[in-house]
């Protein structure tokens, strides 16, 4: 599995395969993104679901350079990212990975993150602590900020900072790209939920995680450039704010699965009622003040309305047209 020209031994993970879900990629993004992992891991394994213009080709050609075996597995439908990175877990696992690692396809790794989110769940092992992920921090795409970690706290979600010593934090959940799992702990907790099909699909996972006893973790020297939202916008509420926006289709996804997430008997109340209050706070900034902002209310509307009644999987675009 080890390319025979490796980087530092303290930079390059072995017995670490990183799975990378794309739909419609573009090269200028994915191309980066392949690169900057390709150095850290043994292979990249990329679950294309059902893109317009296949990657394969490109991909393939690319990587020919790459110190990392890359793997394309291209899907006939888009089975969502929990699928996806479903798809991946089976393929690392028959590779022999001890670990995997997560991502999108517009993340960007800095050289030894892999090390460092390794070395954090080595240290953390014999500490005697079960960590199912460890997750960077990242910089965000539009404006270099860094990010903070999160937990749910009574009313809200409230930012765990890192201090000046680095280590690790201890957070609820972590967002999917950048994370690092060992394949012992999915063994044992169980892959991603498919019926989710994208939004909360990592929210999702790591509280399942914490109910069987895992923890989850924060990297503070572990850094990753990633683009929150599709896009950003500039809103007046008070003071101004430069808020990520996605397309509409996506607040469909993001309501519905809260409101199933809530029937989920391992969800704890303090997210519950931060989520509440995160999803009135979308309500208000996407329904009301964005453009599209008929479009945002309208699949808000349909994703708490088959939220309540179970609704899971992919949405159609017939059921998305015949509720309009």
């Amino acid at each position: 599995m080890r390319p025979s020209s490796t980087p530092v031994e303290s930079e390059y993970c072995p017995d670490v395969v990183a799975v990378l879900v794309t739909h419609n990629p573009a090269p200028k993004t994915l191309l980066p993104a392949l690169e900057s992992v390709a150095r850290q891991v043994s292979a990249i394994v990329v679950v294309d679901n059902a893109s317009e213009h296949s990657p394969l080709n490109w991909i393939s050609h690319a990587s020919r350079h790459f110190q990392a075996e890359v793997e394309v597995l291209v899907q006939e439908d888009n089975l969502g990212l929990a699928a996806g990175y479903n798809v991946g877990l089976d393929k690392a696992r028959s590779r022999g990975a001890v670990f995997v690692l997560l991502l999108d396809q517009d993340s960007e790794l800095e050289f030894g993150t892999v090390a460092k989110l390794r070395a954090a769940h080595l240290d953390l092992a014999q500490r005697g602590v079960m960590a199912a992920a460890v997750g960077p921090r990242y910089r965000d795409a539009s404006d270099a900020s860094l990010s903070q970690f999160v937990q749910a706290g009574c009313f809200r979600f409230k930012r765990v900072g890192c201090g000046e010593n680095g280590g690790t934090v201890e957070a609820d959940f972590l967002i999917s790209s950048g994370s690092l799992l060992p394949m012992a702990a999915i063994e044992t907790i169980g892959k991603m939920d498919e019926g989710l099909y994208i939004d909360h699909v990592d929210t999702e996972w790591c509280f399942r995680a914490r109910s069987l006893g895992f923890g989850i973790f924060g990297v503070c020297d572990a850094i990753m450039r990633h683009a929150l939202g599709e896009r950003r916008v500039a809103i007046w509420f008070l003071r101004w704010r430069r808020v990520p926006v996605h397309s509409p289709f996506r607040y469909y996804y993001i309501v519905r699965n809260s409101i199933l997430l809530r029937r989920r008997s391992y969800m704890p109340k303090r997210w519950r009622r931060a989520d509440l209050s995160r999803l009135f706070q979308m309500l208000f900034f996407f329904g009301l003040l964005t453009p599209n902002r008929l479009a945002n209310l309208h699949m808000m509307w349909f994703g708490l309305r088959d939220g309540m009644n179970g609704v899971e999987g992919k949405l159609s675009r017939l059921r998305a047209l015949g509720n309009s």
